[in-house]
């Protein structure tokens, strides 16, 4: 008999008399334990792992690793009843562990394990649960060592000779005399020892308004749970809205709504996907649910119009009977009417700009900026009305003024200003604001054939012309219209007065 036939039959002695000895406690335990499959985004088998529930609403702890590259789950009982996997929680790649949820429906009973709050000693009475649904095989492994980690968590470091317990077992439960989960196991690719760390530390696992962005969990496409925190789960959720994954973010924003009901934001988020799905129907329910449920209903009127609003000005060829910029001006009107907050107001001078009410919507920007803090956006908007009502220009001014202390390096107010200025017979003034364009933008075309119409404008042709090929060169299509106006040879026009 050779040696590696000796070791076999020696451990499948030993895994005998283990199943023997075991305490009732640890058969109980068993049925905790779980197998977790998981599938990439073709449908296809991608790997396996194991792990244990650890409470009746479907937590469940798991390997990390099968999760890589995974666009699906799925976890099978002890008792072979089989869950998809809902979301993550968070997950450790260094002691390669997972907290995770699974959908539970209806009045399935789930067994779990029970954490172990306190810690075993070397050679203590511990047990290695590998799964199976007819008959776990549950062998004695004492702790040969245990250390400490994250706040003095046990960390048992356990050893086998064989080596037949391995990486195909990563995950697998261990637990105490009492059944208790000590944690999961992990395996070394160079020694046969096996690692768990305590599964105190994976409850530590918990999402945050930045998981999103976490290097470990970004390897998996299988959905991240959000947090409990209202803030951090707004944070989540927006960094959600902006990559909109099509596969996760619907059950997302449902997950929102179901967590928070009496909050608008998620109603809203819901409507807008729908809107955008061209469901107009549903969007509208939904956000008459808002309206309903909501704690906060001059948010949820205001989130109303503004979807309302979005739609007209993204899709005006496609029409929807209930909606109509006089819906969204009449939703907005309601928000108002019960909290007059400046940002209902920029929405309203929105809604009225674009119904070419431009000295109802000038109204509603000057408003809104009455108070701190005020916007240079909506003083370049309060422009934009007064220019399309052909007013005032020094009132105009004024507004630009106002725009560019608070945004002083906003190259669309100040190239605005330095237009205005010109109309105004300013151009020296105008070659001032120009020159300050290009200081912040040095290949800002536009900067350029402002600096160059205001140079020739004051009888600098010379240098003017110079800078309007400049400004052609970098791409300002109005160069050739003033350089037929300017480049000429003869360039003894006295300087125009201002």
């Amino acid at each position: 008999m050779n040696i590696r036939r000796l070791y076999t039959l020696l451990y499948i002695i030993a895994v005998t008399l283990t199943v023997a000895a075991q305490p009732s406690a640890v058969k109980k335990a068993a049925k905790g334990a779980v197998k977790v499959t998981t599938f990439k985004a073709d449908g296809t088998l991608l790997a396996t792992g194991y792990g244990a529930f650890i409470d009746e609403n479907g937590t469940a702890l798991t390997a990390w690793t099968p999760f890589i590259g995974a666009s699906s789950a799925v976890i099978i009982d002890g008792q072979g009843k089989k869950y998809d996997v809902d979301c993550i929680y968070g997950a450790s790649e260094i002691y390669d562990i997972a907290r995770l949820k699974v959908k539970k429906e209806g009045k399935v009973s789930i067994l779990p394990m029970t954490i172990e709050q306190g810690q075993q000693v070397a050679g203590a009475d511990t047990w290695l649960i590998n799964y199976d649904v007819k008959a776990p095989i549950i062998n004695r492994i004492p702790p040969a060592r245990v250390e400490t980690f994250m706040n003095n968590l046990p960390y048992y470091i356990l050893e086998q000779e064989t080596g037949e317990i391995n990486e195909r077992h990563t995950g697998s439960p261990c637990v105490n005399a009492k059944g208790e989960l000590m944690g999961l196991i992990t395996t070394s690719n160079t020694r046969t020892d096996l690692y768990v760390a305590s599964a105190r530390y994976a409850q530590t696992l918990q999402p945050s308004g930045l998981s999103a962005n976490d290097n470990t969990l970004r390897k998996t496409s299988v959905r991240i749970a959000l947090p409990n925190d209202y803030n951090q789960a707004m944070l989540a959720m927006m960094i959600a809205s902006q990559r909109k994954d099509s596969i996760n973010y619907p059950a997302t924003v449902e997950n929102f709504i179901a967590m928070f009901p009496d909050k608008e934001e998620g109603y809203e988020y819901k409507a807008t996907m729908l809107t955008e799905q061209k469901d107009f129907d549903g969007a509208e329910k939904t956000m008459q649910k808002a309206i309903e449920a909501s704690t906060a209903k001059d948010n949820a009127h205001y989130y109303y119009s503004r979807l309302i609003y979005n739609k007209e000005m993204a899709m005006p060829d496609t029409s929807y009977n209930n909606w109509s910029l006089d819906k969204a001006l009449e939703e907005i009107n309601t928000a108002i009417s019960i909290n007059s907050l400046p940002l209902y107001h920029i929405l309203k001078g929105n809604i009225l700009f674009s119904q070419s009410k431009y000295q109802d919507a000038y109204n509603e920007f000057t408003e809104a900026n009455k108070t701190d803090p005020r916007s240079a956006e909506v003083y370049y908007y309060a422009y934009q009305c007064l220019k399309n009502m052909k007013g005032e220009r020094s009132q105009m001014l004024e507004m630009l003024d106002s725009a560019t202390v608070l945004a002083p390096k906003q190259l669309l107010y100040l190239s605005e200003k330095a237009l205005l200025l010109m109309k105004m017979n300013r151009a020296s003034d105008a070659i001032t604001v120009a020159q300050q364009v290009i200081t912040i933008a040095p290949q800002y075309a536009e900067g350029h054939g402002l600096l160059g119409l205001a140079l020739c404008m004051t009888g600098n042709k010379l240098t003017g012309v110079a800078e309007l090929k400049r400004a052609k060169a970098l791409g300002y299509q109005q160069a050739d219209a003033f350089l037929i106006a300017y480049d000429k040879e003869d360039d003894t026009t006295p300087p125009k007065k201002e």
